[in-house]
């Protein structure tokens, strides 16, 4: 039963594949056509204004380009925050432009014309990925995507249970389908029974749960290969953790700006690609106590800045955090005084339907509804009162909104204040040290050029046709000036090298500075806008009810024209 609905829906795809957009020329993703999918999948009154504005591509989310014969992937860096993106039934045949997606969490690339699993390792938040229908020969590359949890590759031309076992190390995978590859087809070597014993955390497999019996099963057949690949396994899982040690350590010591700056890393990118270091420390004996003294002290200066990085980072943290408490309260103060004068309009509304209700039926009878002059002008009475509640709700819930919006303004301006503060107080510590290290460079640099210079004469002394200089010193026989030429050459490069790690120390810290307050203050202005929003939404709502139910119309027109 489940191979015949299995060739069904393969027969189906194929069918659809040959019908759908048969008008459409073969092409790659460019803005237009991300334009035109986008705008199609407004509808009514949102397809209109979306029309009448430029789309900002950027804050696109889902996008489905499907049955558009596009040939290669393209032009999607231009939608930074997709999350959904489904390229299905088109004529790909390599994954590649992904790169930029480093939000997306879902992909669906089935019935394409792929031959290779590559270029998904920068998908790191990528959930579900669906590759059914191509035709991939090996299941590779995919290992690097630990927060997958379904992966499908059914309807391929896998032939070997080769790369299976690499799906061990994505501990988050929970459904994982091969259907109609040809090592799926083997009926002597179930795959079921090979899945369940190599892949402990998988639950489904081609979309049926694996059960206790099967793994059983499979650690009982497999039992020496389990054995061989586990003792394998260790030396990459201990590298493993390595990798995921140094890289949450280089996260950490980025946001504090002082990565590669917690050992030896600066002073060794000093002697990097230098030429003219490497001809003066060609007399490595008299000159490897000078260098090392220097690394020593190169090293304390940096530890220092290491130090400072961490300290300052921690006491910015400590703001940010107070800052956003501050806020939190804020806006949950004014949630509640909203939430009490709604409550209590909403008791006035109750009791003024109930005064409505008890007019209508009043004037009902068993064949008829009259209304009275006098029914007439209560309805109006109660109307104007009704709707002079809605106004005064509406100013009262507005004025809320405006002291809170103020208050966090305020709360903003003094926050950047102080966090601008403590990044200049960070900077003048952190350039007092790069100064150290700066007077560290010239004094090993003189010292040096008189060791080089002193060694390099006594050894044109003993030995005038210069056999027992280095060869990297040899020209100092025609140009005594030689080594001071290499010694400053040597001081500029690495003073350089020196003011490039400072500069983009401050720059970063800088721009993070300015980047932090422009997202408290978007953050703030969409939430003020949406909650404004929600307001006149919520108002709205309660004149039409009045309106439905006593058929009278509005009287305060200003405020309809507002909303």
């Amino acid at each position: 039963m489940k191979m015949q609905l299995a060739e069904g829906k393969s027969e189906q795809a194929a069918a659809l594949k040959k019908i759908i957009h048969k008008d459409i020329e073969p092409g790659v993703i460019d803005e237009e056509m991300i334009v035109n999918v986008v705008l199609s999948s407004y509808k009514n009154e949102a397809g209109r204004l979306a029309r009448s504005e430029k789309i900002d591509l950027s804050n696109v989310t889902i996008l489905r380009l499907e049955f558009l014969k596009i040939l290669k992937i393209d032009h999607l860096w231009v939608m930074p925050n997709l999350r959904i993106l489904s390229l299905a039934f088109n004529q790909i045949d390599k994954i590649e432009n992904l790169d930029m997606l480093l939000n997306l969490i879902e992909l669906n690339l089935s019935f394409n014309c792929i031959e290779k699993i590559e270029n998904l390792d920068a998908l790191t938040k990528l959930e579900i990925l669906t590759l059914y229908g191509n035709r991939i020969t090996v299941l590779e590359n995919i290992d690097s995507l630990e927060s997958l949890l379904i992966f499908s590759i059914g309807e391929n031309q896998i032939d070997s249970y080769k790369g299976i076992e690499r799906l061990r190390f994505i501990k988050s995978l929970r459904s994982f389908n091969m259907e109609e590859n040809p090592v799926a087809k083997d009926t002597e070597n179930p795959m079921r029974i090979y899945i369940a014993a190599f892949l402990p955390d998988l639950k489904y497999y081609n979309y049926a749960y694996i059960t206790p019996q099967e793994r059983l099963q499979g650690r009982k057949k497999y039992k020496s290969e389990l054995r061989d690949l586990e003792e394998t396994e260790k030396t990459e899982i201990a590298d493993r953790k390595r990798r995921a040690k140094e890289k949450e350590d280089e996260t950490r010591l980025s946001e504090c700006f002082v990565e590669y700056l917690n050992g030896h890393q600066l002073f060794d990118s000093l002697f990097e690609d230098d030429p003219e270091g490497d001809a003066l420390m060609s007399i490595e004996t008299e000159v490897n106590e000078l260098k090392k003294d220097y690394r020593d002290e190169a090293f304390r200066i940096t530890q220092q800045v290491y130090k400072i990085g961490l300290e300052q980072h921690e006491r910015r943290q400590k703001q940010i955090q107070l800052f956003m408490e501050a806020v939190k309260d804020g806006q949950i103060t004014a949630q509640k005084k909203g939430i009490s004068l709604i409550d209590t309009f909403l008791d006035q509304k109750k009791e003024i339907f109930r005064r409505v209700q008890n007019l209508i039926d009043n004037s009902t009878t068993q064949e008829n509804f009259v209304i009275s002059p006098e029914t007439e002008i209560a309805f109006v009475q109660i109307g104007d009162a009704f709707n002079e509640k809605v106004v005064k709700l509406k100013k009262d819930l507005m004025s809320i909104e405006i002291q809170l919006y103020e208050r966090v303004e305020e709360a903003n301006s003094n926050f950047e204040h102080v966090i601008q503060d403590l990044t200049n107080e960070f900077i003048e510590l952190v350039q007092a040290q790069f100064v150290l290290l700066r007077d560290a460079e010239t004094n090993f640099n003189e010292v040096l050029a008189e060791t080089v210079q002193r060694h390099a004469t006594l050894l044109v002394a003993s030995s005038p046709d210069g056999t027992s200089l280095p060869a990297a010193l040899k020209e100092f026989l025609q140009d005594k000036d030689f080594i001071s030429s290499l010694a400053l050459g040597m001081r500029d490069l690495h003073l350089h090298r020196i003011d490039a790690r400072e500069d983009r120390l401050i720059t970063r810290s800088r721009n993070w500075v300015k980047e932090l307050c422009d997202k408290f203050q978007r953050n703030e202005v969409k939430r003020n806008r949406a909650k404004i929003s929600e307001i006149t939404y919520f108002l709205q709502i309660q004149r039409d009810e009045m309106e439905r139910l006593i058929n009278i119309p509005q009287i305060d027109e200003d405020m309809r024209d507002e909303n």
